[in-house]
């Protein structure tokens, strides 16, 4: 059954609950050799192992075909080695993760509707490559995913796997990708595909269970660190390169002359570029290695207290 999430109104005037403790038999699925956080800050979100089913290798079908979208709706569109494909919000909402093969690569598109956090990462590590599940934990209110290989955590807002043998390794994410709406994604992207809602899992992808969420300031679960430097749902564009972890707030890269932000870490130019139509913005160029991520800022923030952002003091 599809999975019932809380409104940000049911919630009691104390503020969300932190989540609940993942113990016992729970973390027994996995490996949690050299795990890197305390245990006691692993929670539980509520489903259980793979309650939320990622998917792999989805169904797709040529631009011009889908019938399945409106217009406006929200797509990851990501363009590898000349391939594109558009993977709706509206699926990642229900699946969060889906393993797949673009251009050549093996890759994950990894959505957390808790954060708005989206990383499209390469699944290969050390030649071997990896498919992920949703492991029904949270870190810092955000997705920890496990590899079916090893049954090994992994976190989407530290970049990195957080236990089994690439504890503390993070695999390659790619920038070539943007948030944007179907209708300009699909007129730039006549020969690209969409993944479907033939997923083989009955959940009802015309709604959302996140809409009051996202446009609420309260918090499904809460964080054990707050920066108030930005609001808390303040999207960003976060980026760790080398020693140096920036997060750019949308606001700024539309403010910025012709909606196009250019930076520099390290001698290495950053470029970000906001769609005025859309409201999106997406990095255009970056170092190869750098780890990038746009997510609300809360989770950002409270597991990275050292980020800079861009235009602030």
């Amino acid at each position: 059954m599809p999975l019932q999430i809380p409104s940000a109104s049911s919630f009691d005037d104390p503020g969300p609950p932190l989540a609940m403790a993942a113990g016992g038999d729970f973390l027994d699925q996995f490996d949690l050799t050299d795990l890197t956080i305390p245990e006691d800050e692993l929670g539980r979100g509520g489903p259980p192992k793979d309650g939320i089913p990622a998917l792999t290798d989805p169904e797709t079908v040529g631009a011009p075909d889908v019938d399945f979208l409106e217009a406006d709706d929200r797509i990851v569109a990501v363009t590898l080695n000349g391939e594109s494909r558009a993977y709706p919000i509206r699926m990642l909402n229900w699946h969060e993760i889906v393993n797949d093969s673009l251009g050549g690569k093996a890759i994950a598109v990894v959505y957390c509707p808790l954060c708005d956090s989206v990383t499209v990462v390469d699944r290969e590590i050390e030649g071997e490559t990896l498919e992920f599940g949703v492991s029904g934990m949270l870190y810092q209110s955000n997705v920890l995913m496990y590899d079916r290989e090893h049954d090994a955590l992994w976190s989407q807002i530290l970049l990195e796997a957080i236990s089994g043998p690439y504890a503390g390794r993070s695999l390659t994410h790619y920038s070539g990708w943007s948030i944007t709406r179907f209708d300009q994604w699909k007129d730039e992207h006549p020969n690209g595909t969409v993944a479907t809602f033939e997923t083989g899992h009955q959940r009802n992808y015309g709604r959302s269970p996140y809409d009051e969420y996202m446009t609420s300031d309260r918090l499904l679960f809460s964080v054990k660190r707050e920066d108030d430097r930005l609001d808390k749902k303040d999207r960003v564009i976060a980026v760790r390169y080398g020693e140096v972890i920036r997060a750019y707030p949308l606001a700024s890269v539309h403010d910025a002359r012709n909606r196009r932000l250019v930076d520099t870490i390290d001698g290495n130019e950053i470029i970000i570029e906001a769609d005025p139509d859309t409201g999106h913005a997406a990095v255009v160029a970056a170092p190869d290695d750098a780890k990038i991520i746009h997510t609300f800022w809360f989770s950002w923030a409270a597991t990275h207290p050292e980020t800079e952002i861009y235009g602030k003091e």
